[in-house]
C-alpha cells in the first residue's frame, strides 16, 4: 500500500492482500466516484465467473444505504446474514457454495462489507469479501483485522488520489511556465489568445474555453475559443452590466468566479438560453452546467474581458488549487495582451505614416546630419529620377555642385534645432536637367529630444514657375497672401485695422466679415499676453518676427482662447504698410501631438508641413471617411467633422464632374486599384475648387485592402494659369493666321521656321514649301546687299525704318514688299531669331525675274 503505485495497481494489490491474508476467495473493491455520486466495481480478485459478473458494475449511493444499516454493524464492518436482505433487486454474484445447517457456517447469500474512509471521514469506497476458505463466518478478531486493513487501504487510496491531483497541478504549472515563456513571441492578438485558450484546455482539462473581450459597444465578444463547433450556440454577447451582476463576492474563489447555473439564471433571468455544458456530472461535487468566469483587467484595473471555461474532463467542479492556476493563466494572458496591444498601436501608427509617405506626391527625404540620404520615397523617385537604391547612402544627389556648401550649412542649422520652410531652389534631375523645387525641412528627434537627422519635403514647382513666367504675373499683394496663408487669411493695414478676411477666418473665429473689418486686429484676434510683441511688428514692419511662424493664443468671438500658428508677412506695395496675416488653429494638432508624442516623434515635422489635405477612407461603398486632415477646411471651408459624415464628399462634387468621378471612386473602393483624378469640388463659399486627388490602398500581408489612404491638392491656380496661357496662345494664333500681312519667324541664320497663311496670297507659295529656306535666297539680286545690311543693323539693336525689297513670286515674277524685322532674345540677351512682318507696296511693280 505504501509503494506509491498508481491507483489501479494499488487497488489490485489491496484485493490480493486481503484475499491472501484473510483467506477469502473473492475480494471486491467498490470505489466511490465524485463526478457521478455512485460506486463502481474497479477491482475483483477471485474467480473468472466473479469478475465477469461484478467488474464495472455501478451502484448508486441509495443502493448501499440499506446494506450499511446499523443493524448489520459488527466491530466497524457490516455483516449481512442470509435472509436479512432481498438481493433480487440488485445484480449480484452468488458463489456456488454448499448450504449448511450450522449457524456459524457461511451461507452463499451472506455478505461482509468494510467501509474505506479517508482521514477526513469521507467514504472513499467499500471493500466486499466473500467465499471464506474456512467456510465459516469470520470471528470478531478476523473482522477487526479486515477493518484495520480497510482503514489502511483507504489511506493509501486517498494518498494515491491526492498524488494524482498534485501531479496534475504540477503539470499545469509547468504548462503555465511554458505558456508564459511563449506568449511574448507573438504580437498578433488573435493568435496569442488562441494560444491561451488551447493551453488552458490542455493544462486544466476543460474541453471548451473562450476569451471574451469588451468592445467599444460595451459588449463582450469572442476573441478566441477552442472546443466549440463552428455554428454552435455560445449565447448572446454579454454586456458589462450583466457581467457585473454575475461577479458576486460569494462566487469568488482565488480570483475566479464559479457560479451555479441556478444562481446565474436567477441573476440574469431575461438572458436567452445559450450554451449547455456537455460534461455534466451528478452529485454534490459534480459539474452541473455551472458558469466559470475569470475576469481580465488591464494595468489600470479596468475590466477588459473575461476567460470562460466549461466542460471539465473529470466532470467535477474545480478545486481551489486548479482555480489558482487558472487565475495565473489569466494574469499572464492579460500582460501579454497589453504588450501585443501596445505593439499593435505602434505598428499601426508606423504603417499609417508609412502609407502617408508612400502615397504622397511630395518628395520626402530623410537625411543624416552629414547630408547623406537615409530614406527616399516614391515621390522623390518620380520627381528626381533616382531610385532609393541609387540615392540612399549618398550625399544628396539632387544638389548642384555649386550649391553644396549652402546645403551643408543648412544641415548644420537643422542639427541645432532650426526648421526651414518654403525655400525655393533649383535641383538636379537624374538626367542632368534642373527643376524648380520648394523645400521645407526640420530636425528629427529621438524620444529624448536629441536631434538625430533631418527630414525634408521637396515639391516640384517647375510647372508653377513655368506658368508664372508665361503669364508674367507678379502681383505683390496676392503673392504675399499666398506665401503667408495657412488656414485663416487676414489683411491688416498700417494702423493695425482689419481690412479683409477669408471665409476660413470666419469659420475659425465665429464672427463674420462685417464684424471684423475696421476693428483692431490685435484686440480682435490675439490674446493679451501676445499683443505687445506683435504690436511692434505691425508698427515698424521689420524685425525677426516678420515672415516667421509663431505659436500664440488666439481669441474666438466668445473670448475663448485656443492655440494657433500665425505668420505675418509685409506686403510690398506702394503706399502705407500693409500686412498679410495667416493663422491656423492648432488645437487638434496639439492634442494629437500629446497622444502620439513618442510614437510620432520622427514624423511630426512631416505631418505639420505637408501643404495638402490627407484622408483615410474605408473600402467599399458608400464613401466613409475615417480621417480628414485640417487642411481641408482652408481648402474648401468645411470643418473636418462634415467630411466624416457618410457620402458628404459626393455632395460636394461639381455637377459636371459628378458621374465621371463617382465611377472612378466606385472602382477604387470596390477593387482597391489606385486612383488619380483632377476634378472640381464646391467650397463652402459656393466657388469651385480644382483639386488633384490621389488614393492608394494600404494592404495586409495577404495583399487585401485594409483602408484607402489619399490626399487632395488645390490646383486651382495652376489650372487657371494653364487656361490663361492656352487662351493667350489661341488668340495669337488667330491674329497671325487672320492677318493679311505676311508674318514669318526666322532663325538667327535667316532660315524660315514659320510663315503665315498670307504667304500663299502674296507669293503664291504654301507655308510648308518655304519652310527651311533662307529668306535672302528669294530676294532680288539688286536688293541682297540692302537686306544683309538691314539684318546686321537689327542684330546690333539699331532702329531703322521698314525696308522695301523685291521677292520672287512662285510664278517667277517679282513682288515688291515693305517690311520690318524684330529680334527675339533669350533671358541672357542672346538673339534666338527674328519676327518679320511684310506687306505688298501699294504700287507693286511686277517684272520678269532675271534669267
Amino acid at each position: 500500500m505504501r509503494t506509491g503505485e498508481e491507483l489501479p495497481e494499488l487497488l489490485a494489490a489491496i484485493a490480493r492482500t486481503v484475499s491472501d491474508s484473510l483467506a477469502f476467495r473473492t475480494v471486491v473493491v467498490n470505489l466511490y466516484r465524485q463526478e457521478w455520486d455512485d460506486f463502481v466495481v474497479t477491482t475483483v480478485y477471485g474467480s473468472e465467473e466473479a469478475r465477469e459478473a461484478l467488474l464495472g458494475q455501478v451502484r448508486q449511493v441509495g443502493d448501499w444505504e440499506p446494506l450499511l444499516d446499523q443493524r448489520f454493524l459488527q466491530r466497524g464492518a457490516y455483516l449481512v446474514p442470509y435472509g436479512e436482505f432481498n438481493w433480487e433487486a440488485l445484480a449480484t454474484y452468488t458463489p456456488d457454495l454448499p448450504v449448511s445447517d450450522d449457524p456459524n457456517a457461511w451461507h452463499p447469500d451472506d455478505a461482509l462489507f468494510a467501509p474505506m474512509r479517508g482521514s477526513d471521514g469521507r467514504l472513499l469506497g467499500i471493500l466486499s469479501v466473500d467465499e471464506p476458505i474456512s467456510g465459516r463466518k469470520p470471528s470478531g478478531d478476523e473482522i477487526d483485522v479486515l477493518v484495520a486493513v480497510s482503514e489502511h487501504a483507504a489511506l493509501a487510496v486517498q494518498a494515491a488520489q491526492e498524488a494524482t491531483r498534485a501531479q496534475a497541478n504540477r503539470d499545469s504549472l509547468e504548462r503555465l511556465l511554458a505558456v508564459s515563456a511563449s506568449l511574448n513571441e507573438s504580437s498578433d492578438t488573435t493568435e496569442l489568445l488562441q494560444h491561451v485558450c488551447a493551453a488552458i484546455s490542455e493544462a486544466l482539462s476543460f474541453e471548451t474555453v473562450a476569451v471574451q473581450l469588451l468592445t467599444d459597444e460595451g459588449l463582450h465578444k469572442t476573441a478566441a475559443a477552442v472546443g466549440f463547433d463552428v455554428d454552435e450556440n455560445v449565447g448572446a454577447p454579454m454586456n458589462a452590466d450583466q457581467l457585473e451582476r454575475l461577479l458576486q463576492p460569494e462566487f469568488d474563489v482565488s480570483g475566479c468566479f464559479l457560479i451555479p447555473h441556478e444562481e446565474a439564471r436567477r441573476l440574469l433571468p431575461d438572458r436567452p438560453v445559450g450554451y449547455r455544458s456537455q460534461r455534466d456530472g451528478r452529485g454534490p461535487n459534480a459539474w452541473h452546467n455551472d458558469w466559470l468566469f475569470v475576469p481580465l483587467h488591464d494595468r489600470r484595473g479596468r475590466r477588459i474581458g473575461y476567460i470562460w471555461a466549461d466542460d471539465p474532463v473529470d466532470r467535477l467542479r474545480p478545486d481551489p488549487e486548479r482555480l489558482q492556476i487558472l487565475r495565473a493563466f489569466a494574469n499572464q494572458a492579460t500582460t501579454a495582451l497589453e504588450q501585443a496591444s501596445q505593439f499593435e498601436e505602434i505598428q499601426n501608427a508606423y504603417e499609417h505614416h508609412r502609407a502617408l509617405i508612400d502615397a504622397s506626391p511630395v518628395a520626402i527625404v530623410d537625411f543624416e546630419l552629414d547630408g547623406r540620404v537615409r530614406a527616399w520615397n516614391s515621390g522623390a523617385t518620380e520627381i528626381f529620377g533616382w531610385t532609393p537604391d541609387e540615392a540612399i547612402g549618398r550625399i544628396n544627389p539632387t544638389v548642384p555642385e555649386e550649391d553644396l556648401p549652402f546645403f551643408l550649412a543648412n544641415m548644420v542649422r537643422i542639427g541645432e534645432g532650426e526648421t526651414m520652410r518654403d525655400i525655393d531652389v533649383r535641383r538636379l534631375h537624374r538626367d542632368g536637367s534642373l527643376i524648380d523645387v520648394s523645400i521645407s525641412a526640420g530636425p528629427v528627434q529621438d524620444a529624448h529630444g536629441v536631434v538625430i537627422g533631418a527630414i525634408a519635403l521637396l515639391i516640384d514647382v517647375t510647372a508653377r514657375k513655368r506658368s508664372e513666367r508665361a503669364l508674367l504675373a507678379s502681383e505683390g499683394r496676392k503673392d504675399a497672401v499666398l506665401r503667408a496663408s495657412l488656414d485663416c487669411a487676414i489683411i491688416v493695414d498700417h494702423e493695425g485695422l482689419v481690412t479683409e478676411v477669408n471665409p476660413a477666418t470666419e469659420e475659425t473665429f465665429g464672427w463674420t466679415r462685417p464684424d471684423a473689418v475696421g476693428k483692431p486686429f490685435l484686440e480682435l484676434v490675439v490674446a493679451p499676453e501676445h499683443r505687445e510683441e506683435l504690436a511692434e511688428v505691425l508698427k515698424t514692419g521689420t524685425g525677426p518676427l516678420i515672415g516667421a511662424r509663431l505659436e500664440i493664443n488666439a481669441l474666438r468671438s466668445d473670448h475663448r482662447s485656443f492655440p494657433a500658428e500665425v505668420a505675418i508677412t509685409r506686403v510690398d506695395v506702394p503706399g502705407p504698410l500693409l500686412f498679410a496675416v495667416s493663422l491656423r488653429d492648432v488645437t487638434k494638432r496639439r492634442e494629437r501631438e500629446e497622444r502620439l508624442k513618442e510614437a510620432e516623434a520622427k514624423y511630426r515635422t512631416l505631418v505639420e508641413q505637408i501643404p495638402l489635405a490627407t484622408y483615410i477612407n474605408d473600402t467599399g461603398m458608400p464613401v466613409h471617411t475615417k480621417y480628414m486632415s485640417p487642411q481641408i477646411e482652408t481648402m474648401l471651408g468645411f470643418p473636418v467633422s462634415d467630411w466624416l459624415q457618410p457620402n458628404f464628399f459626393l455632395t460636394r462634387l461639381h455637377p459636371e464632374d459628378h458621374d465621371r468621378v463617382l465611377a472612378e471612386v466606385e472602382r477604387t473602393h470596390n477593387s482597391g486599384q489606385d486612383f488619380r483624378c483632377e476634378y472640381r469640388l464646391i467650397g463652402a463659399d459656393g466657388h469651385a475648387v480644382w483639386v488633384l486627388d490621389e488614393t492608394v490602398a494600404v494592404r495586409d500581408e495577404e495583399y487585401r485592402p485594409i483602408f484607402l489612404q489619399g490626399f487632395l491638392v488645390d490646383v486651382t491656380d495652376r489650372r487657371a494659369s494653364d487656361d490663361a496661357l492656352r487662351q493667350s496662345e489661341e488668340l495669337h494664333r488667330l491674329v497671325v493666321e487672320g492677318s493679311r500681312d505676311l508674318i514669318t519667324l526666322l532663325d538667327p541664320s535667316g532660315r524660315v521656321r514659320y510663315a503665315s497663311p498670307a504667304v500663299e496670297t502674296i507669293l503664291g507659295w504654301q507655308a510648308e514649301d518655304i519652310h527651311g529656306r533662307k529668306w535672302a535666297d528669294d530676294v532680288h539680286p539688286d536688293d541682297v546687299d540692302a537686306v544683309n545690311a538691314y539684318f546686321k543693323s537689327r542684330q546690333a539693336g539699331g532702329e531703322v525704318p521698314p525696308l522695301g525689297v523685291r521677292v520672287r513670286h512662285k510664278s517667277g515674277s517679282w513682288v515688291a514688299l515693305e517690311g520690318s524685322l524684330s529680334p527675339t532674345r533669350a533671358p541672357d540677351g542672346t538673339i534666338t531669331g527674328f519676327v518679320g512682318v511684310s506687306r505688298p507696296l501699294l504700287r507693286a511693280v511686277l517684272r520678269p525675274a532675271a534669267s
